[in-house]
């Protein structure tokens, strides 16, 4: 006993017919808009990308022990940037942004650069008791 729905045709499980699966399917070559597949980096880039993570995290520790022999100001920015670095990797490659629709990826670019400026703006605020001569 099979029930039909406007859809699709139920079996007694409630699970799709073979036929409702062939009555969704685009006819000919159309393909339906947001079903248009990106290929996502498999799992050889998966380990690149953490080894350069790992390698970027041993820099920032090394770096940050060398407080006394750099400028402190120096450190400051080669800290940002190399956390930066990771930030857009991990984003990029772990969180599937470069795959994600535009529409999210510009939601979460937006988020960051405000985020960004609000930091850089109170960093700046309060430079005086951070940064030194």
């Amino acid at each position: 006993m099979s029930e039909s729905t406007d859809l699709v045709t139920l079996d007694e499980a409630g699970t799709p017919t073979a036929g409702a699966i062939d009555e969704l399917a685009p006819a000919g070559d159309q393909t339906p808009v947001g079903a248009i597949e990106h290929t996502h980096p498999g799992p050889r880039q998966y380990v690149l990308i953490a080894i350069v993570l790992v390698i970027l995290t041993a820099v920032e520790v090394a770096t940050s022990y060398l407080e006394g022999h750099v400028n402190s100001n120096l450190l400051i920015v080669a800290l940002v940037i190399m956390a930066a670095v990771k930030f857009f990797l991990v984003a990029a490659w772990y969180m599937h942004m470069k795959q994600d629709s535009s529409v999210f990826r510009r939601l979460f670019i937006t988020g960051i650069v405000l985020a960004s400026t609000v930091y850089g703006i109170l960093f700046f605020f309060f430079s005086s008791t951070v940064l030194k001569s």
